[in-house]
């Protein structure tokens, strides 16, 4: 039941229609067992699972308040369902490299798994919670209005990553119909359905030559340009339909991408591209690893961590990691850039369009040839990076 499915448009159209129908006390309860249902068509082990980790921590957040012990086993908690499920084959292969060093190193096999869907999402929003929970920053809500916040449907799979707050402030405005909310919704929706539909599967023709060796330099470019244009829109897509299946329900979900591409640098990039999850990075790791205020090795630290667990976090391989690394190291060298040769620039210069075009057109191929460690295993990526830098 994907979003760009017929089924999901009519899964989506009967929710829809029955929920407006209901009285406003069932509206909630009846949203949350549509959600249910939509994670048990692909999951229909792991729901109770889910649930109950769930349960556990909306219990547990409301004894939070200052015990760091307890916020610690918490995430601990929360973080090793999400490494079970999602990284073990990245340890399992870790494990195979040292035992070239160790031999008596015992054999770890992968068992067998299937994914929850919006697993690491689900995670992210459950360590939100509970961290503002320790904070005393949480507002109160009913368990119903928790879980429906936990497993709404429209951005379970691919977010954005919705902060309960905000969500719980418009759970509680939401009243009756408005034709206003259909119109959004429907015209999100098929905004997501021609980007994903038309233009991302249409650039994934061309961007698949970025798996072939063998190929001239500009063939590779080519290829980088097209998964550049394909991961945007396809990603946005899907934003889009999530945002406008919410809407319909009455919900503004956060927006995701502001014309990230257009940006004249990477830092500003990053506060553009996937809103929800560098707003998150930011401020459930990078400000509690001390942000900007620490020293500038510090600084330098904090952002290779975070750009790391950002790479690990879109996928638990190496060449993810190396993507979160690259783009770690851009950010640094962009503050040396702020810190040591901005200011010597002339004001005219610095100012003027013709510096504002050059950055961009800096940052959108330096965010390009970062794809290219998105896309693909990390030996084929270095051979496309030699091939797009040096041409041979």
């Amino acid at each position: 039941m994907t979003f760009t499915t017929w089924l999901y448009g009519l899964f989506l159209t009967g929710v829809t229609a029955a929920y407006w129908v209901l009285p406003r006390s069932w509206r909630n309860p009846f949203l949350l067992g549509a959600s249910a249902v939509f994670l048990a068509y692909f999951l229909p082990l792991q729901v109770l699972l889910l649930f109950f980790v769930s349960t556990a921590v909306y219990v547990v957040g409301s004894r939070l308040r200052s015990r760091g012990f307890m916020l610690a086993f918490a995430i601990v908690f929360i973080v090793s369902i999400l490494a079970y499920y999602k990284y073990q084959g990245l340890i399992a292969d870790l494990l195979h490299k040292l035992a070239v060093w160790l031999p008596a190193l015992p054999a770890f096999k992968v068992p067998p798994l299937v994914v929850p869907l919006g697993i690491s999402f689900f995670t992210f929003k459950l360590i939100h919670y509970m961290v503002d929970s320790y904070r005393g920053t949480r507002p109160q809500g009913s368990y119903v209005q928790f879980l429906l916040y936990i497993f709404l449907f429209p951005i379970l799979p691919s977010g954005p990553i919705e902060r309960w707050p905000d969500f719980l402030r418009q759970n509680r405005e939401l009243h009756g119909f408005q034709w206003a909310h259909l119109a959004e919704g429907s015209q999100r929706i098929i905004s997501g359905l021609f980007k994903k539909l038309v233009v991302a599967d249409t650039a994934a023709v061309y961007a698949e030559k970025m798996h072939v060796t063998g190929l001239g330099g500009f063939a590779y470019w080519i290829a980088a340009y097209a998964y550049a244009v394909q991961i945007y829109f396809d990603f946005s897509g899907y934003s889009d339909i999530a945002i406008g299946s919410a809407r319909l329900f009455g919900y503004k979900i956060m927006e995701n991408f502001n014309y990230p591409y257009l940006k004249r640098n990477l830092s500003l990039f990053w506060k553009s591209w996937h809103i929800s999850l560098t707003s998150w990075f930011r401020d459930y790791i990078f400000i509690p690893l001390g942000g900007s205020r620490v020293p500038f090795g510090r600084v330098i630290m904090n952002t290779l961590i975070v750009m790391g667990l950002t790479g690990l976090w879109h996928g638990a391989a190496l060449h993810f990691i190396a993507w979160g690394l690259f783009h770690g190291l851009g950010l640094i060298t962009l503050r040396l850039y702020g810190k040591y040769v901005y200011g010597q620039i002339p004001t005219l210069w610095r100012d003027s369009g013709l510096m504002t075009v050059a950055g961009t057109l800096l940052t959108f191929h330096f965010v390009v040839i970062g794809w290219v460690f998105f896309a693909t295993d990390f030996g084929q990526s270095i051979y496309v990076i030699r091939k797009l830098l040096f041409m041979i």
